[in-house]
C-alpha cells in the first residue's frame, strides 16, 4: 500500500476514519479489470484478511454488485472491508 499510495497514505487513513465514524463501510478494492459478475464474490473485513501473494483483481461489474450488496444489507457498517471473489 505504502508504494501504491505513498505520502498520500495518511490522508487515506484519516478519511477512512472519517468515513467509519459515520457509520460508512469502507471498501479496499483491488485493482480492477473488465468481465462478468463472480458469483463467487464476498465481503472480507479486512483484519481477517489473508495476504495474497500477487495483487488481487476482480472485474468491475462484481465490485459494483458487492457495494450494492453492502448498500442493501449494511453487514460491514462501520468498518473496512476487501471485495473477493
Amino acid at each position: 500500500m505504502q508504494m501504491a499510495v505513498g505520502a498520500e497514505l495518511a490522508e487515506k487513513a484519516e478519511a477512512d476514519r472519517i468515513a467509519i465514524e459515520g457509520g460508512a463501510t469502507v471498501f479496499h478494492a483491488p485493482d480492477l479489470t473488465n468481465g462478468p459478475i463472480s458469483p463467487n464474490r464476498r465481503l472480507v473485513p479486512l483484519a481477517e484478511l489473508r495476504r495474497p501473494l500477487l495483487p488481487p483483481r476482480m472485474s468491475r461489474a462484481t465490485a459494483a454488485a458487492l457495494l450494492l450488496d453492502e448498500a442493501e444489507s449494511g453487514n460491514h457498517r462501520g468498518g473496512i472491508v476487501v471485495p473477493v471473489g
